[in-house]
């Protein structure tokens, strides 16, 4: 070895890979990936062209669905033209600002947060998290013990009894400690 600012470990592991045959090598060689199916096909000129992972989630989804519930051209089919077309809509064009647009997409919702936060003030009952520490609490640390967690639960309006059954699902998804039930306890003990 003449180049001495190398690592002693990187000469010893040069020499491991030389004595080795060329089978040997063979496992540790890069195999080829092909191109994903974006960046050969056009998504705005073939509709229908997606990513892998989408289409893996899009096909794994309708598979879970139960399958009588398609038939020929039906709800699957619409299905698949809704994510294909929700996936055109999302792609950002060439030369768009994104960041600019991504800093924005940030900064009116807190701006938003920050002032609904003032219409609070005084209020001792509201015991809730709001602006800049409520988005710090979703984006940044992305905690699964959020302080104020909250869920928006979208149901198909020709439910009957839609009111009873979306409260019922709320008391069961709400946490209930004994100190929410309790109202009194009295300890008789007698030796």
């Amino acid at each position: 070895p003449t180049d001495q600012t190398r690592d002693p470990y990187y000469w010893e592991l040069e020499k491991m890979w030389r004595n080795l045959d060329e089978e040997e090598r063979q496992q540790y060689t890069k195999k080829h990936c092909p191109d994903p199916i974006p960046s050969k096909f056009s998504p705005e000129y073939k509709f229908g062209v997606i990513n892998e992972q989408l289409n893996e989630i899009t096909q794994s989804y309708l598979k879970s669905r139960e399958e009588h519930m398609y038939s020929g051209y039906t709800e699957k089919d619409k299905f698949a033209e809704i994510i294909n077309a929700k996936y055109l809509q999302s792609m950002a064009a060439p030369g768009e600002p994104v960041g600019l647009l991504a800093a924005q997409s940030i900064g009116e919702p807190s701006t938003q947060m920050t002032l609904n936060t003032f219409h609070f003030a005084g209020r001792g009952d509201m015991n809730v998290t709001l602006g800049i520490p409520r988005l710090r609490e979703i984006l940044m640390t992305a905690s699964a013990k959020l302080k104020t967690p909250s869920m928006d639960i979208p149901f198909r309006s020709e439910l009957k009894n839609l009111n009873k059954k979306a409260e019922r699902l709320r008391q069961k998804m709400n946490r209930v400690t004994v100190s929410d039930v309790l109202e009194k306890i009295d300890i008789q003990s007698e030796i």
